[in-house]
């Protein structure tokens, strides 16, 4: 299969993905198994996030395909497509996300995705605060607007019509796209409690993501914490002698 050829096939299982951990297994092999071509088929991936018509569940579908991607590269030490996610991540994060209030209805779920690659030291601490800081902005921006959309909205709520015109405007996503979404958040959630636990060993240079992890959630050491440390240091040098 030639680069043009994998091009095509690329595009074709992207804007196929679905919540299935096993799509985005089979995409991210691909990926490895043509990794000759890495850079061109990293570029198809950029493509379809930044596409009108990839839809903002299949942004996130690939989002996660992403994370998968990252998991298998580390595990054959290919790691030019992590680099490149790296190097890439702002604009990955703002196709999923854009600034309007369809992205800011996915940022919760890129939240917890990059929480998950930073575990895994994929993500360095920094870069995540900085992703986790614009998505909060965008998050209340939108969340401020639509508040201001309803209090302007004019009309009577008991209206016998099933659509008033004012709720109309203010509907953003239609019954099938919430069932949807609805189905593949519980097939994303079902695989985020399956990995949860998982901590790699330190990659690419960054920090132990399992020491961070553990010095963030011990409490602040205080200066009684540290005269208990000396008195039990004194007992055990005690005893040995």
């Amino acid at each position: 299969m030639d680069a043009f050829q994998c091009r095509l096939h690329f595009t074709r299982l992207i804007s196929n993905l679905t919540a299935s951990a096993v799509a985005a297994k089979q995409c991210a092999q691909f990926a490895l198994k043509n990794r000759d071509v890495d850079e061109d088929l990293f570029s198809v991936i950029l493509e379809q996030l930044q596409s009108k018509d990839c839809s903002m569940n299949v942004r996130v579908n690939v989002l996660y395909f992403i994370e998968s991607l990252c998991e298998q590269s580390l595990k054959m030490d290919h790691l030019t497509y992590v680099k490149m996610i790296q190097r890439d991540l702002p604009l990955i994060v703002d196709a999923v996300t854009p600034n309007d209030p369809q992205g800011a209805a996915n940022a919760e779920t890129v939240r917890k995705v990059l929480q998950s690659l930073n575990r895994k030291g994929i993500v360095d601490r920094k870069t995540l605060k900085d992703m986790t800081e614009m998505l909060s902005q965008r998050e209340a921006a939108h969340k401020a607007t639509d508040e201001s959309s309803d209090d302007t909205v004019s009309g009577d709520d008991d209206d016998d019509d099933d659509d008033p015109p004012g709720r109309q405007k203010r509907r953003r996503f239609s019954d099938t796209l919430i069932q949807q979404r609805m189905e593949e958040d519980r097939e994303r959630h079902k695989r985020l409690r399956e990995n949860i636990w998982q901590v790699l060993a330190p990659e690419l240079g960054l920090e132990d993501p399992e020491f961070d992890k553990a010095w963030d959630e011990a409490s602040d050491l205080n200066s009684d914490d540290y005269e208990i440390m000396r008195e039990e240091k004194e007992i055990l040098a005690s005893s040995i002698a």
